[in-house]
């Protein structure tokens, strides 16, 4: 006797088993959990890019401002902030990724509440704008590690970030069965169901984008000093040269380094309490060039010799701008900016008088057991890294 599970379709075949039917199916359908997870870390991407943008801007306008990722020379956030390579086409890097986050997180968004039947919507387009922040993250670490020489933690996190995107629209592509060519295609070719929405949306980001060039000023032109302007310049008693006050209330010697990441925000801030109080304040400049700063003993040796044809201050506010892009500062250069010599700026440089003032102003600093740039003396109190606000006051 046949029963009726027995019964063949009438095709020669079993009639397919409800389970099996169930697993096809599933293996086709949307995984509404991939483009939660998806925006979870475009969550995660916008708040590190918004901590990037916080750092971004408070290393160009606080000079007290000291990120705890900034360890060491290697591992420092505030090098790469302050970095010409952190702006890209008029606006901050950090903006950028904050931007790219919100895009594509508002992507996902749409995905999750048009979360219907078998569409890949929106992981064609995910897919394609993950690969890209990959690979721009793949350029930003070259760029850091080879043309910075810092790393920023942070920035490495996002890229971290950037890539586990990429893994979710690829995994979520897989599940369809669809190739990143094929998925964004359909999404092209189903456009016209979202072409109002779509519209919308991209003309909102537009218009946000435009927004951001008119609403930021461009807070990262850092005003370097040119020169003394109006300001008494002299030399101490042993040869170093000051700025500031003839008679001062407040007397800042400066140890610094013309390579050091840290030192232009430090010397800032002392030229803008010299510029504040001048009658009051004198700020001193000693070269304490560091070894691991391959040119900074030659970049010293050129201030200390500008100064020789009475433009120190001027040479040390160029070396200053220029002293950690990745070609060299020349002596031919730096005579052309400045308008001095070069030839007797040459002289100098080869003279045994030049390497003796920069050894003098090292052996002043390891006096105070100097060991980093930039560092400030007051009142014969030692001040790593920079001036505290307190000690100002009490002055």
């Amino acid at each position: 006797m046949v029963t009726a599970d027995e019964i063949p379709d009438g095709k020669g075949h079993d009639p397919p088993h409800p389970e099996s039917c169930e697993g096809a199916f599933a293996q086709s359908t949307p995984s509404r959990g991939l483009r939660i997870a998806f925006l979870v870390l475009c969550t995660v991407g916008v708040l590190l890019s918004a901590d990037l943008l916080r750092l971004h801007v408070r290393v160009h306008l606080d000079p007290n401002y000291h990120s705890l990722c900034a360890i060491s020379e290697t591992i420092d956030c505030e090098s790469v902030a302050f970095s010409s390579y952190a702006v890209f086409a008029g606006l901050p890097v950090a903006l950028w990724g904050l931007l790219g986050y919100l895009v594509m997180g508002g992507l996902s968004i749409w995905g999750i509440y048009r979360y219907q039947g078998k569409s890949v919507w929106p992981f064609g387009m995910l897919f394609w704008m993950s690969l890209f922040a990959s690979l721009v993250s793949v350029i930003l670490f070259s760029v850091s590690a080879k043309w910075i020489q810092s790393l920023c933690v942070i920035c490495i996190v996002t890229y971290v970030v950037n890539f586990a995107l990429l893994a979710l629209a690829f995994a979520e592509l897989k599940r369809l069965r669809l190739g990143p060519f094929s998925a964004l295609r359909e999404e092209i070719q189903h456009y016209s169901r979202r072409r109002h929405g779509l519209s919308a949306y991209v003309i909102a980001v537009a218009g946000a984008l435009g927004v951001l060039y008119i609403a930021i000023p461009p807070y990262w032109q850092t005003e370097i000093t040119q020169g003394p302007r109006s300001l008494l310049t002299g030399r101490t008693a042993d040869g170093a040269n000051w700025i500031g006050a003839r008679k001062p209330v407040v007397e800042i010697s400066e140890f610094s380094d013309y390579q050091c990441p840290f030192c232009l925000q430090g010397h800032l801030l002392a030229r803008k309490l010299v510029y504040e109080y001048p009658d009051r304040v004198r700020l001193v400049h000693y070269h304490f060039p560091l070894q691991q700063h391959p040119e900074a003993f030659q970049y010293a040796k050129i201030a200390f010799c500008s100064g020789e044809q009475g433009k120190f201050w001027e040479s040390n506010d160029f070396l200053f701008t220029h002293g950690r892009r990745t070609d060299l500062v020349t002596p031919r250069e730096i005579s052309s900016a400045l308008g001095i010599d070069p030839e007797e700026l040459t002289a100098c440089l080869e003279k045994a008088t030049s390497r003796e003032a920069i050894l003098e102003d090292l052996a002043e600093g390891r006096s105070f057991n100097i060991q980093g740039t930039p560092t400030f003396v007051i009142d014969g109190r030692v001040y790593p890294g920079s001036i505290p606000e307190s000690v100002l006051c009490l002055h």
